[in-house]
């Protein structure tokens, strides 16, 4: 989830909660919102260095160890342990939590899970890990690369092939949910998908026994996004959001795709994030060896140690397997190896950064032999409307369209005309139609229209008798289009409803609508019985394609299992005062917190346990010299008792007895800092 989706679901009281940290006033006076302040690199750097030590700490460790995964105070203490006390590490998650950097969810049994925004950690990365990055990496750049592999035609392609297909047939599903074996097979052979590029993505899906790997992917695609409806009997397309997406430019299509997909499989470990992150600043066309991805990593202290990564597999094998394999097969990277035997990757169509500037107004040419021949940059509005009445047989650099009689049928049966098509063609071909062309598609679609099939919805009655009383009943109303004889009416579609009402009302009960064989029609109350081919909305302007902008962790649901159901938590209302992290602050002595001195044995040791309950810190004069210790552990020894405890500056742990120092008092984390 993104900033402005955790935003948009946020309590009013949180909010105002947030806007009214004392970082965020001077820029809340020139007009800034929370949702443009949260990703202002200028204002969160200044944020940033306004910021205590505790929040700095807190913060850098979320960044480089949990990235955007969920967690709990838990884990991050134990993160934290060898660096600060558990008091320092509640105070700076909270004070993040206060300025919206971070946010709390509420878990239906009272426990607190957080988490990171991706858009928030990738802003963090560029603030704390994008300054002068290259220096280091240049003299790692491969002199020759061999290309190794490539992907398909493109996710946005592949996205419209799959539309093509679903807008021009009747996809019925079976009785359990799916589409049938054949259409299945159908779909997969538009794809240039291959399912091995997802073999290593660990994906987990509904239908995982019945869809392979590549129709998982673009059937996830095209629910997200909104573009497909599916019911329990049916899918197709959904109209409105359809004619939208094939109204964008390839390449906002193609960002739309990487956002949703870095949605659904971003991967979980905070190092692979943070590659992520890293390969999205490279340029298009220049190779990038992995050894200059690790040597970023390691120069950062982001990499885990090596024993970790063997835990786990090979570290890059397995950012390979679960992110840059699918974005090959989406057409947006390659791979090559270098002379010295190591793997490199390039962008080949970055998803965020389009060098090219897409033109226009690009055409397509119509050849005496009726083929079409469209080249790159063809937009999918232009190219939706051709398959309507062509066929395409060809889809490579230059895709290939026939026009043939059958497709000119399946045009002018979806409300198409020989006069809107010749028009469409001499609109978008770059030169005039042949003279053979427009001939022929003319006789094609002369005939249309002079006789025709109707389906219409017709009243019968059994007998005259029947007939004459539901005569009577109808004739002051609106009901009919004609009679059909003595015994049935042609009944107007937009008033089947209200005739049903009417005739059950009467005592009659006309049952389900049956074919004159006796099969039951499929017609709906409405008098419909299929779909059409959609007509592309040309004038988007002021359409309203917000749904592309949602993070889909908040749309529809899709096809490909989250890893994580943060979205159904809610989100906390308030955040807690800091006094609220240490429970019964008041019932101690105020000297504790005010006071360094020499105390009894026995308060010197309530101090110290009332520390570790609160996994606060002690200073204390030990050899004569202040020191700040966070208590771990308190034993008898030796008719006496010991403290063991870390020492956050020197980040190492001590051990003493009872009277090893002298002057101590609690150190409380936002309550009295100072010692």
């Amino acid at each position: 989830m993104n900033q402005v989706d955790y935003i948009a679901i946020m309590p009013q009281t949180l909010r105002k909660q947030i806007e009214a940290e004392a970082a965020y006033a001077p820029w809340l006076k020139q007009g800034h919102t929370l949702e443009s302040m949260s990703l202002n690199q200028v204002i969160m750097e200044t944020v940033y260095n306004q910021m205590t030590l505790q929040e700095q700490q807190v913060l850098r460790l979320i960044v480089t160890t949990i990235g955007c995964e969920p967690f709990d105070s838990g884990k991050l203490e134990k993160l934290a342990a060898p660096v600060m006390s558990g008091a320092d590490t509640r105070v700076g998650l909270l004070m993040l939590l206060k300025k919206g950097i971070c946010f709390a969810f509420r878990k239906s049994w009272g426990e607190h899970v957080y988490r990171m925004a991706l858009d928030g950690l990738a802003l963090w990365h560029r603030i704390l890990f994008m300054d002068a990055v290259e220096e280091s990496c240049e003299a790692l750049k491969p002199a020759y690369v061999e290309l190794s592999e490539t992907g398909g035609k493109g996710l946005a392609e592949d996205i419209f092939q799959s539309m093509v297909y679903i807008g021009q047939q009747q996809l019925k599903l079976t009785k359990g949910g799916t589409l049938p074996k054949r259409q299945l097979q159908k779909l997969g052979e538009q794809l240039s998908l291959r399912d091995e590029w997802f073999q290593g993505t660990g994906i987990k899906y509904v239908y995982a026994d019945i869809y392979s790997l590549k129709i998982a992917v673009i059937m996830e695609c095209l629910t997200r996004l909104q573009l497909m409806d599916l019911d329990h009997e049916q899918l197709g397309l959904n109209e409105v959001h359809s004619s939208y997406w094939l109204s964008l430019k390839e390449s906002e299509q193609t960002k739309a795709l990487y956002q949703l997909w870095k949605s659904v499989l971003f991967p979980g470990e905070a190092w692979m994030q943070h590659a992520v992150f890293w390969l999205e600043w490279q340029p298009t066309g220049v190779w990038i060896s992995s050894q200059s991805l690790k040597h970023w990593l390691s120069a950062h202290q982001l990499m885990p140690i090596e024993s970790d990564i063997e835990n786990q597999g090979n570290g890059f094998e397995m950012l390979e397997q679960q992110w840059l394999l699918p974005l090959i097969a989406f057409g947006w990277m390659e791979k090559g190896w270098d002379t010295a035997g190591d793997a490199c990757y390039r962008w080949r169509n970055h998803p965020l950064n389009p060098e090219l500037t897409e033109d226009e107004d690009v055409r397509f040419y119509v050849q005496p032999d009726f083929e079409v021949l469209v080249p790159p940059g063809v937009s999918f509005s232009v190219r939706w409307e051709l398959a309507v009445f062509s066929e395409q047989y060809k889809s490579d650099a230059v895709s290939v369209y026939k026009l043939n009689k059958e497709c000119m049928q399946r045009g002018l049966e979806n409300g198409r005309s020989f006069e809107g098509i010749i028009h469409f063609l001499e609109r978008h071909a770059l030169y005039d139609i042949p003279d053979n062309v427009k001939l022929t598609l003319e006789q094609w679609a002369k005939p249309f229209g002079q006789l025709q099939f109707s389906q219409v919805i017709l009243l019968r009655c059994e007998n005259t008798d029947v007939a004459d009383r539901v005569r009577k009943l109808t004739v002051s109303s609106d009901f009919f289009l004609e009679a059909v004889g003595e015994l049935a009416w042609i009944v107007k579609s937009d008033q089947l409803g209200s005739l049903r009402a009417m005739l059950d009302k009467a005592g009659w009960i006309p049952g389900k609508m049956a074919l004159l064989d006796g099969t039951v029609s499929e017609v709906d109350s409405t008098g419909s019985s299929g779909g059409h081919i959609m007509k592309v909305m040309e004038n988007t302007e002021n359409g309203d394609i917000a749904f592309l902008e949602r993070e889909p962790e908040m749309a529809a649901k899709g096809f490909i299992y989250s890893r994580h159901n943060i979205a159904y938590f809610e989100m906390e209302q308030r955040l807690p005062n800091i006094a609220e992290l240490y429970p019964d602050l008041n019932g101690i002595p105020t000297g504790w917190m005010k006071d360094y001195r020499t105390y009894h044995a026995s308060t010197r040791r309530e101090i110290v346990e009332k520390a570790m309950e609160w996994k606060a810190a002690v200073q204390v004069r030990h050899n004569g010299k202040d020191r700040l210790i966070a208590p771990r552990k308190l034993q008898e020894t030796r008719g006496t008792w010991s403290m063991t405890g870390l020492e956050p500056s020197e980040l190492q742990e001590i051990c003493w007895l009872a009277d090893d120092w002298q002057e101590m008092k609690i150190i409380l984390p936002g309550i009295n800092d100072k010692y």
